[in-house]
């Protein structure tokens, strides 16, 4: 799917609020954690994913809260009301009159409030990660000063070490330099050092732990057993209190478990909650071409410009990838090492975006080569493909020099008769294909 349009809402003080709308059925409205940015983060394939498999059970409405991300920033921390009605705004923009509220993180605790201040406006309500407020927090948190002290470093390296953030907040995704360098990025591109203080310290005001008895709504609470963020004590506390709550324990180790291993198990207990039964997952196959990137000499690259440098040039290496594979309509299906997996409805644009990604990565001295070829594929249900056509576009990719462009027979058999050119490479005998295969380098 393509990525939504970004749309603002103005609030009665005049700040903008930036939110996006997806997917069709019921109505659901996500009030996000304490860092978001709603157009970015559909850059990442983790979190992409699972955006993606709710559009296809529900319609998300999600925003960007002020202060953060793309909606404009505050001087004077809002207060509870003003956090409300930001929520009404964007609420009443996207024409929702009732919807299923799900908070995560800080987001759960602006949930409770809001469930308790305007009931007639929620349906039902879903907490994922999510807890009270500080004032309850030594009832469930016996490390709360250690946490508040890391939130505190939080604060300071803000964006300058993504590593430390990811092992803390999503420790399944720490050996994955891809997700790391791309979080960093988040980071930097959705809130100051100053905007992050700003935010945590008017969040910290926000208490619902004497409320949650007013909560009259159905209430799904669930949590990774082992979030090292705000302790699974919590969510089993919240549960607790909010009457009739159902509790839902899964046994990752993420705060934001979209992006763990056990994503769709979470995902599947918010949307049977909110649909009452969804379809069994299942896999879909469907014809596509299939690109692999790769950058040259990688290894040697590091060594030569240390990690801090290349780190930089890693991340404007993924931005570039990301942006030239938005603007020719194709999807990144994961990060593949030192380059990328994506996939397009046709060869057309799939060779333009190498064409293009190929000429701006170069700018960044970044050597790429690319490998392509167009076949039919299983998409499986949590994004990834699989196939013998996606084996083979490997194939192909690994045989390619520094800097070329190389595909398949069946892509440049596809393009006869239009104005791309391109110079016969021989047949190459393939691990695992039972005859050899003739591939062909766009010509410069």
């Amino acid at each position: 799917m393509d990525v939504p349009e970004v749309q603002y809402a103005r609030a009665g003080d005049g700040h903008r609020l930036a939110w996006q709308q997806w997917g069709s059925g019921p109505d659901v409205f996500v009030v996000p954690p304490l860092i978001s940015n709603c157009e970015l983060i559909w850059e990442q394939e983790l979190y992409r994913r699972g955006l993606e498999y709710q559009g296809d059970h529900v319609r998300v409405t999600a925003f960007d809260k002020r202060g953060i991300g793309l909606s404009d920033r505050f001087d004077a921390a809002p207060t509870l009301e003003q956090r409300c009605d930001d929520m009404l705004t964007v609420m009443d923009a996207a024409g929702l009159e009732r919807v299923t509220l799900v908070g995560f993180s800080e987001g759960g605790l602006m949930s409770q409030l809001f469930t308790v201040l305007y009931p007639e406006r929620v349906e039902r309500l879903v907490l994922g990660s999510s807890h009270p407020g500080l004032r309850a927090a030594v009832e469930f948190d016996p490390d709360l000063h250690a946490t508040l002290e890391k939130f505190g470093r939080l604060i300071e390296e803000w964006g300058a070490d993504p590593q430390w953030f990811v092992d803390w907040f999503n420790p399944s995704q720490k050996d994955n330099a891809a997700f790391v360098r791309w979080t960093g990025r988040f980071q930097r591109l959705s809130a100051t050092s100053a905007d992050i203080g700003r935010q945590a310290a008017s969040i910290a005001m926000l208490d619902a732990s004497d409320r949650l008895g007013e909560i009259a709504v159905p209430t799904l609470v669930t949590h990774d057993v082992g979030d090292a963020v705000v302790p699974v004590a919590a969510g089993r506390w919240l549960a607790e209190q909010i009457p009739g709550a159902t509790y839902v324990e899964t046994p990752g180790s993420d705060h934001i478990n979209l992006v763990g291993p056990d994503w769709r198990t979470v995902t599947d207990a918010h949307l049977e909650f909110i649909c009452g039964s969804i379809a069994p997952a299942r896999s879909d196959r469907t014809l596509a071409t299939i690109v692999f990137t790769d950058i040259v000499g990688s290894t040697a690259r590091t060594a030569t410009d240390g990690d801090e440098q290349w780190r930089r040039t890693l991340d404007g290496h993924d931005r570039v990838a990301w942006a030239t594979a938005n603007r020719h309509r194709g999807v990144v299906v994961k990060a593949t090492g030192d380059g990328f997996l994506l996939r397009f409805d046709s060869p057309s644009p799939a060779l333009e975006f190498a064409r293009d990604f190929r000429h701006e990565v170069s700018g960044l001295g970044v050597p790429i080569r690319c490998g392509m070829h167009m076949g039919e594929i299983e998409v499986r249900a949590d994004g990834d493909i699989a196939g013998v056509a996606v084996n083979l576009a490997a194939r192909v990719e690994q045989a390619a020099v520094d800097g070329e462009i190389l595909v398949s027979s069946t892509v440049r058999d596809l393009m006869l008769g239009g104005d791309v050119h391109f110079e016969d490479r021989g047949e190459h005998s393939l691990k695992g294909f039972d005859s050899p295969w003739r591939f062909y380098a766009l010509a410069n």
